[in-house]
């Protein structure tokens, strides 16, 4: 199950990753709207709550 749900995680890390960097490339250069800005905060905060579970199976 955890080989399972790592791999999980390392897909769903990684389309995140593809939703957030351009978010962050439009930030970066003060080029974000309020909406996109907010779905930025939200992504990173999914990305970050997922990075940990994964973490926390690695060391298992």
């Amino acid at each position: 199950m955890s080989k399972e749900r790592i791999s999980e995680l390392q897909e769903l890390l990684f389309n995140l990753d593809r939703k957030i960097k351009p978010l962050e490339w439009d930030s970066s250069r003060n080029q974000i709207n309020q909406f996109k800005q907010k779905t930025l905060e939200a992504l990173r905060t999914e990305h970050s709550a997922l990075s940990d579970e994964l973490n926390q199976l690695e060391q298992s």
